[in-house]
């Protein structure tokens, strides 16, 4: 193209025809540009810009818009604007609607790059302006193709900015816009910008089916490189719906997907996704070498957003690697309650054995950390893996448990593994086992009995089944809310953790662990008194241990430096009825009447519960008239109205006397 291109200008030069040099030195400037030679590129289109000096014509707006994409694709963002101010009037002379449509296109490339460099929003403003007057002057010129690919990256920019309203209107007419062209794989890649902008809103069950259904048309084409874009965002939509291992699955097959296409940075980026989505169900040495990899394949991004990404997963590794010289090793309760050691001792005999257990006990007492150290000490060779069943559809529990192949579910081109798979030879824990559906009861009751991998049978696999429960199965098997087969079958031993109302020695270990854990991840040094430690036995403490580490840690985050917890404090908080402070300032926020109005609703809700919903008996057992209990209810205490049990009518007699 060079050489028949040098000789167009020689034969234009020998017919002195200015323009039509003028255009070839253009044309032969992008080819320099194409293969990266970015100073041969400068070098021909200054010799343009010297020709045209004294003209103001469509080819010098050419070789001015021409010059700003030499400028912007070596990284010189200021020169590239000062071309495009340069070519602006020029542009706003012509009658071109297609070449005015390209120059807006490209100085809104170049704001957006600004914008992230130098964190101008004005910048961001104007370009969403020149997408705008983009999207106008293609749809003159007939361009529709272009003009969808310009509604796609304004949708995306007002993504970016929070105006997601705005967002999805530009996002739909692109999709509309490839529709009616039957560019399927577009409109998918549009699809893919929707689900983010989705994700972004937090619902991500929208953006799960929305990606998912972008991965199954991408998967019948061949742009590898858009197809782990769409993978990576249904990983993370995946991940915030609690399907961890499917979520894992599709993250690192976008990365694999990536790189087989030379997609360095696409692969690097699906890469940075595991850590920041399932950073929590990675050990040290995954996030280790993931971010290694990211690392190297991110080397020569230029993407201020991506590198920014990469520096905070730098973070989390080293934080991981600091954590884990922190542990010591198996995980283990923290107690000095009888009742505890007690648990604890029968969990100990019943480790070695293969038969299921099921765990019970109210939220927050440690079901999973009481599973997984049976496991440790079972000995068992394979994984610990843990599913929670009431974060999961039914059909996706189904694929999770037992796995799906090509062409199932996600459109996945690989068969992915169950977690039934991963956890043979280990253990499978099955979290809020209540929530199953009885289709799903009835396949799991499968596995247990014969072991078998899949829904369907045929394969089979060696795993060990701990379940746990915060509900009563004998009352939901009354019910017919579960099976009574597989409550047998999930019941071989039964193991009940007391609430920690019910083992008050444990408090104090509790509070001085978790005082001292979370101050040292901190670097902030807030103690607790020994009287504030005892004291903390007295605190209702609903939610368990989950509330009183939730508890130590906002008293922790919110106390200023050297701050030392008062028995005075801990008395206030447990006195409080309507508490939303922390330690660090117990009387913060507090309010005389609704510290009362709270006491009484929670006594008056007390006697109701007792009273089976009997005003007139609740009424006796708080000492107050029926009337004075009935006026409460229809006032100050409205919410307490569904705890009464509805009047029922008498019947009169039909025989009157």
């Amino acid at each position: 193209a060079k050489d028949l291109i040098s000789e167009s200008v020689a034969i234009f030069e020998e017919l002195q025809e200015e323009e039509k040099v003028a255009e070839a030195y253009v044309d032969l400037a992008i080819c320099y540009w194409r293969e990266g030679a970015f100073d041969e590129a400068r070098v021909t289109l200054r010799e343009v810009l010297s020709r045209l000096a004294d003209l103001d014509s469509e080819q010098k707006a050419r070789a001015l818009h021409n010059s700003a994409m030499v400028e912007m694709h070596s990284g010189r963002l200021n020169d590239a604007f000062q071309f495009l101010m340069a070519a602006e009037p020029l542009f706003e002379k012509s009658q071109n609607h297609a070449a005015k449509g390209r120059f807006h296109i490209q100085l809104a490339l170049v704001l957006r790059k600004l914008s992230a460099l130098e964190q101008r929003e004005d910048y961001t403003d104007r370009a969403l302006i020149e997408y705008a007057a983009a999207s106008y002057h293609l749809e003159q010129a007939g361009y529709t193709r272009y003009r969808a690919r310009v509604e796609n990256n304004l949708g995306y920019l007002l993504f970016a900015a929070g105006r997601f309203s705005e967002a999805h209107e530009r996002l739909n007419r692109a999709h509309l816009l490839f529709t009616s062209l039957k560019d399927n794989g577009s409109a998918a890649q549009v699809d893919d910008t929707r689900a983010r902008v989705l994700l972004a809103q937090k619902r991500n069950s929208e953006a799960e089916k929305i990606s998912r259904l972008a991965v199954r048309t991408l998967d019948k084409g061949d742009e590898q490189s858009v197809l782990a874009e769409a993978l990576t965002t249904h990983g993370v939509a995946l991940a915030r719906l609690g399907g961890y291992e499917e979520s894992r699955l599709t993250l690192e097959r976008a990365m694999d997907t990536a790189s087989q296409a030379g997609d360095n940075e696409g692969a690097g980026v699906a890469a940075l996704t595991i850590i920041e989505e399932l950073n929590q169900r990675l050990n040290v040495e995954e996030i280790s070498n993931l971010y290694e990899r990211a690392d190297q394949l991110l080397a020569k991004t230029q993407n201020f957003e991506t590198l920014a990404r990469l520096r905070s997963c730098a973070r989390r590794t080293l934080e991981a690697g600091r954590a884990r010289g922190r542990e010591s090793a198996p995980p283990s309760f923290i107690y000095a309650d009888e009742r505890t050691a007690e648990f604890l001792r029968e969990a100990h005999r019943i480790s070695a054995m293969q038969a299921t257990v099921l765990i019970t006990g109210e939220t927050g007492t440690g079901k999973e950390l009481l599973a997984r150290m049976i496991h440790e000490w079972s000995g068992r060779a394979g994984r610990f893996v843990a599913i929670n069943c009431e974060a999961l559809t039914e059909t996706l529990f189904e694929s999770l448990l037992f796995g799906h192949g090509k062409g199932d579910f996600t459109a996945n081109a690989k068969d992915n593994v169950s977690l039934v798979r991963q956890a043979a030879g280990g253990t499978l824990f099955l979290d809020e086992i209540a929530a199953l559906s009885p289709a799903n009861q009835g396949k799991l009751l499968r596995l247990i009995e014969y072991g078998e991998a899949n829904a369907v049978g045929a394969e089979r696999v060696d795993v060990r089944i701990i379940a746990a429960t915060n509900n009563n199965l004998k009352e939901q098997v009354a019910q017919k809310q579960f099976r009574e087969d597989l409550l047998y079958r999930i019941n071989g031993f039964s193991l009940e953790i007391p609430p920690l109302r019910q083992r008050p020695e444990d408090i104090p270990a509790l509070t001085a662990h978790f005082a001292k854990e979370i101050a040292g991840q901190h670097n902030k040094r807030v103690s607790f008194t020994p009287e504030a430690i005892e004291a903390m036995r007295r605190l209702p403490l609903r939610g368990n241990v989950r509330e009183l580490r939730s508890l130590v840690e906002q008293t922790v985050l919110t106390s200023a430096e050297g701050t030392k917890i008062t028995r005075e404090a801990v008395e206030v908080l447990t006195a409080r009825q309507t508490s939303k402070a922390a330690l660090g300032n117990a009387w913060a926020g507090c309010s005389f009447e609704e510290e009362v109005l709270c006491y009484e609703a929670s006594l008056i809700k007390l006697a109701l519960e007792n009273a089976g919903g009997s005003v007139t008996r609740a009424a006796r057992l708080l000492g107050v008239t029926h009337q004075r209990l009935c006026s409460m209810l229809q006032g100050r205490h409205l919410k307490l109205l569904p705890a009464k049990k509805p009047t029922q009518k008498r019947r009169r007699s039909i025989i009157r006397k």
